[in-house]
């Protein structure tokens, strides 16, 4: 499978000034298409994090991508759906404190002879292996959790070297020329600061000496706004509008966000708006308001916004952060807020 220029970054959003400039990327039939991740129509690409990704994906140069940033600000949807785009093979997988190597790479497992039914044992290869075997992207999720031990055995991957199989006869898997390595944290591999992301450790320095890191803030108003108005096209824009000045004045107070900036009185917020879960608030808080008005004696929600708060966020919140959020919303809504008894 060969990358060829033949991508229109008109699939991006772009048009170029002198005409459709076109993108290195894979044609549209090729044999592993069934793991190139689906394109999302109303996904808005920002340049300052496409740019880069494609660069990467490009001309690695040697390196991994590492994009670290808060929780919900896009850290993995960026890489997938610029995979789309360019119809790139993609796996990714989430890590967790006790993965070891051979969930990555691969080991031994039982498997049923098709014709005998007689069991037997044979090598089921992992999802890096498989990525560096056919030259797919490899996304690994919340690498910071990883045991720093664990993670400094992937070195000789990182910089794109090879693989050695000790289980399945010291096979060696040499990287295929299309394979990327890609990993997310919210953290930048040196701990936690902030006391919100349970689990994260401080991480090798000579691994992530391999990575090129990427900054990944949360999306800026106007890019949301254009989200949420082109997937809600009928909604009122002044009902989004202030849907997404709440979940800014929530992301802004979250202790998780790194230009968190609070004002003396301010309490920090342990639960935050990812692009999604906006989503999610605006469409079931419209779904709820058409039902209120269409049976407003019977309907069982009070505050049919607060009610699909709770649902998308909220709920995931002790009492206190509950109270927080809804008192935030209530402010911003005002009258067209209902009967909240979160905060009545």
């Amino acid at each position: 499978m060969k990358l060829q220029s033949i991508i229109p970054l008109s699939s991006f959003g772009i048009q170029g000034p002198q005409g459709d400039v076109k993108a290195p990327g894979f044609a549209p039939d090729h044999e592993l298409m069934g793991i190139v991740p689906s394109v999302n129509p109303h996904y808005l690409f920002r340049p300052e994090l496409r740019l880069p990704v494609m660069n990467f994906l490009v001309n690695p140069g040697g390196d991994a991508l590492g994009l670290v940033g808060p929780t919900g600000a896009g850290k993995t949807s960026i890489v997938a759906q610029v995979a789309a785009r360019l119809n790139w093979p993609f796996r990714t997988i989430d890590a967790h404190s006790r993965m070891e190597i051979p969930e990555l790479v691969g080991q031994m497992g039982l498997d049923c002879d098709p014709v005998t039914g007689d069991q037997r044992t044979v090598f089921r290869y992992g999802p890096l292996a498989l990525a560096m075997k056919e030259g797919a992207i490899f996304l690994l999720n919340e690498a910071d959790v990883l045991d720093p031990s664990v993670f400094a055995g992937l070195n000789a991957v990182l910089e794109g070297g090879y693989l050695v199989l000790a289980d399945n006869g010291g096979e060696i898997i040499h990287a295929h020329p299309n394979f990327r390595f890609c990993i997310t944290g919210n953290t930048r591999g040196q701990g936690d600061e902030t006391g919100l992301y349970n689990g994260t450790l401080s991480q090798n320095l000579a691994s992530w000496d391999r990575i090129r890191l990427l900054e990944v803030p949360y999306i800026d108003k106007a890019s949301e706004m254009a989200i949420l108005q082109s997937t809600m096209p009928t909604v009122d824009i002044s009902i989004l509008e202030t849907m997404v000045d709440i979940a800014n004045q929530v992301r802004k107070q979250f202790v998780g966000n790194p230009e968190m900036d609070l004002q003396p009185g301010e309490q920090g917020i342990t639960v935050t708006f990812s692009t999604r879960t906006l989503l999610r608030w605006a469409r079931l808080g419209i779904t709820y308001s058409k039902a209120a008005n269409a049976n407003s004696g019977s309907f069982p929600f009070a505050s049919p916004l607060a009610q699909a708060l709770r649902e998308s966020l909220s709920n995931r919140a002790d009492k206190a952060m509950r109270l927080v959020l809804h008192t935030i919303a209530k402010d911003k809504f005002g009258s067209a807020w209902g009967a909240d008894p979160v905060v009545s």
